[in-house]
């Protein structure tokens, strides 16, 4: 099966050797080898190039489906001030977060955190949802998920919408239609193996069951001939 190819383009502050290296060493070239195309001014600016014109085309580039967003220290600030090329990504980012409806395009990706545990998302991204690759464990535990919303593979999916039960649309006086109905259910249930809805229907079953013995309950008389005739009908009728 051919899988759709995905592209995505990284936005990160020059701060530290450390960080440059982390972003094209252990998240840019792995996600190239998991079959992410990167884009990557490490790799794809060229000499004589306009850099702030090479960001911008990143930004806006229409087969670019992801921007992740670097925020450590020294990409908040410079956001935040809008100082640099980061400063420049910003106001190109800025109202795109903001106005478009494709706004799960830009993802936070937390790079570090301060001595409190606070992160350094800047403000014009801080109430996005973001992944946390800020240590080697939270790394570990979430590239996963990274490439998951990459690939738009959730490992949470919603499931399908069902059928509404017939039994809610019965008259809840005719109860034999009801317990129908509720059996139905349980049989579906117990084919597609679903053990969680064969217990839920059977015990709302058993309830029913009991509830609708009412119905059939002999009411005393003194005319035995129509104790006799009560009791033939509510046998016809069970």
């Amino acid at each position: 099966m051919k899988r759709e190819q995905k592209k995505v383009f990284i936005s990160y502050s020059w701060t530290t050797d450390t960080l440059v290296d982390w972003v094209r060493n252990e998240l840019a070239t792995r996600l190239m080898e998991d079959g992410v195309e990167v884009i990557l001014d490490q790799w794809d600016l060229k000499e004589g190039q306009d850099i702030f014109v090479f960001m911008e085309s990143m930004v806006n580039d229409s087969s670019i489906d992801k921007v992740l967003i670097i925020c450590e220290n020294g990409y908040k600030e410079k956001a935040n001030g809008r100082k640099g090329g980061v400063g420049t990504e910003t106001q190109i980012i800025t109202p795109k977060v903001y106005s478009e409806a494709n706004q799960e395009k830009f993802i936070p990706i937390v790079a570090e955190r301060d001595h409190d545990g606070k992160d350094f998302i800047p403000t014009y991204m801080e109430s996005r949802k973001y992944i946390d690759l800020s240590n080697e464990e939270l790394y570990h535990q979430n590239y996963e998920q990274l490439l998951r919303v990459i690939f738009e593979r959730p490992a949470n999916r919603k499931p399908q919408l069902g059928v509404p039960p017939e039994y809610i649309f019965e008259d809840e006086q005719i109860n034999g239609h009801k317990l129908k109905s509720l059996i139905s259910e349980i049989k579906k249930a117990m084919f597609q193996d679903n053990h969680l809805k064969v217990k839920t229907y059977t015990i709302e079953f058993k309830r029913e069951f009991i509830n609708s013995l009412e119905e059939f309950k002999i009411v005393d008389k003194d005319d035995h001939d129509s104790i006799a005739q009560e009791i033939e009908n509510k046998i016809d009728n069970m």
